[in-house]
């Protein structure tokens, strides 16, 4: 099976799952955090023109039509999007929702102000192509936000294998979860072998493009965590902490 299909293939089982989990998030501290947090780096305009890619559930549209902005919102999987439809008519929420393969956008070049990209980018086959074709939609002065973290960059160095492992422990005694939690475990493991970014050295593999690609400017903020996570989930994910990395065209 190609890869990008057994990826596809792979998120589709996901998408009840990731729903929960954003319900929970726009209960949370999570709705106003987040959208403070990608305000402050967004270009200053009244009514931004936003692509939320790999969107999910639909979280971002949900967080960010509430504060005047326009949103659309992008997903390789057709489960993910009719989660994301779902979660924002019950929010009374009205964005614009699209399968689409993020590395092969249907969109025009210049058309957006602000893309944004939440725990994706690990997940792709083919990064440099959607970096290429997000700096391709974004408008001169546009904004590129991407968060991620290297979540299996220990399957490939021998140090933070045992470190994982040690972690993996404690977590489970802590508090009875594994620190990875996904419908399809074996699948899910099996894919990280094989995808490009899993043993990438991140943030700055995704600075190093970004300045290739011609990004006028990039910054990195490797501890964005303290602001978006509970201090549970900061115990769990400090293995493998998330990171903001992003570039202005």
């Amino acid at each position: 099976m190609e890869l990008n299909t057994r990826i596809k293939s792979y998120w589709e089982g996901e998408a009840e799952g990731y729903s929960d989990a954003i319900k929970d998030e726009l209960k949370g501290f999570e709705r106003k955090t987040w959208t403070k947090l990608i305000l402050e780096y967004a270009p200053s305009k009244d009514c931004l023109d936003i692509l939320d890619i790999g969107t999910g559930p639909g979280f971002f549209p949900i967080i960010l039509s509430q504060v005047g902005h326009k949103v659309t919102g992008i997903d390789l999987t057709e489960n993910m999007i009719e989660c994301a439809r779902q979660n924002l008519e019950k929010e009374g929420i009205a964005a614009k929702l699209w399968t689409m393969d993020c590395q092969a956008l249907e969109f025009p070049d210049n058309c957006f102000d602000l893309l944004l990209c939440r725990n994706l980018t690990w997940t792709l086959d083919d990064p440099q192509k959607a970096y290429k074709e997000w700096f391709r939609v974004l408008r001169s002065g546009g904004r590129l936000l991407v968060f991620d973290a290297c979540w299996y960059l220990h399957l490939f160095h021998e140090d933070l294998k045992k470190a994982y492992e040690k972690k993996q422990q404690e977590i489970l005694l802590k508090y009875g979860r594994p620190l990875h939690q996904h419908k399809d475990q074996a699948e899910g493991d099996a894919l990280s072998r094989k995808l490009f970014m899993s043993d990438k050295v991140r943030p700055q593999w995704d600075l190093n493009i970004m300045l290739c690609l011609g990004f006028s400017k990039v910054f990195a903020d490797v501890f964005v965590g303290r602001r978006i996570l509970t201090e549970q989930q900061q115990d769990i994910n400090n293995i493998h902490p998330p990171f903001l990395v992003g570039g202005e065209k």
